[in-house]
């Protein structure tokens, strides 16, 4: 077996555990950390592969820190990858909590919609600045972004989209900033994808029923 070999096949059946066996799963992955590895290792291994693991620890004292180095850059990974994934969810629900509302409309969501999209777009264009310096933004300055635009939706009435938000940015202020950067630019694109297509759409929609109406 080698160290990377181990890191993956753990870090595979942790990922599964936290999928199908937990509720919040980037909690379960900070209590899948690195540096308690050794501590949950024996769960996520079978008999046979823990055995092969002794034995190549016995030969060599450099294997197990191979395995958590490995098996931390993994970790890492998916920690990145699912904040970004959360933080554009909670760019993209909200479009939608303003196109499905049966309260509003269709002069009220072109309104909403057309501030939405200034925001947003001002929001993508302080991203990309970031990512050009090569200086990610700040929890503080996430913060600014999404509550300007949980505002135009929600009028400060959805105290679960602030909280949830707030949530996720937690998380991203704990990563370094090569990996803030990564997550800012998934934000990119998805910011990019629902200000050129998804709001775009619905704008040129709702124009031509309200002209027909």
């Amino acid at each position: 077996m080698e160290p990377g070999e181990v890191a993956e096949i753990i870090m595979d059946r942790v990922m599964n555990f936290c999928k199908h066996n937990y509720g919040d799963i980037l909690e379960c992955l900070i209590n899948h950390s690195p540096d308690q590895l050794d501590m949950f290792v024996d769960g996520y291994l079978t008999e046979e592969e823990n055995r092969k693991l002794v034995n190549e620890v016995e030969k060599s004292d450099n294997f197990w820190n191979e395995v958590e180095k490995e098996y931390e850059e993994l970790w890492k990974s998916w920690i990145t990858i699912k904040v970004a994934g959360f933080l554009s969810e909670e760019v993209y629900l909200p479009i939608y909590s303003i196109i499905d509302n049966l309260n509003l409309d269709n002069d009220c969501k072109l309104r909403r919609l057309q501030a939405y999209e200034e925001v947003l777009d001002k929001f993508g264009d302080e991203v990309q600045r970031a990512l050009q310096q090569k200086k990610p933004l700040s929890k503080s300055d996430l913060v600014f972004w999404f509550t300007k635009l949980g505002n135009i939706v929600f009028k400060l009435k959805n105290n679960d989209y602030y909280n949830q938000v707030n949530y996720y940015l937690n998380y991203y202020a704990m990563l370094d900033n090569d990996e803030k950067l990564l997550v800012l630019n998934y934000l990119s694109n998805e910011i990019r994808d629902a200000v050129y297509f998804t709001i775009s759409d619905e704008l040129r929609k709702l124009t031509r029923y309200i002209s027909y109406s």
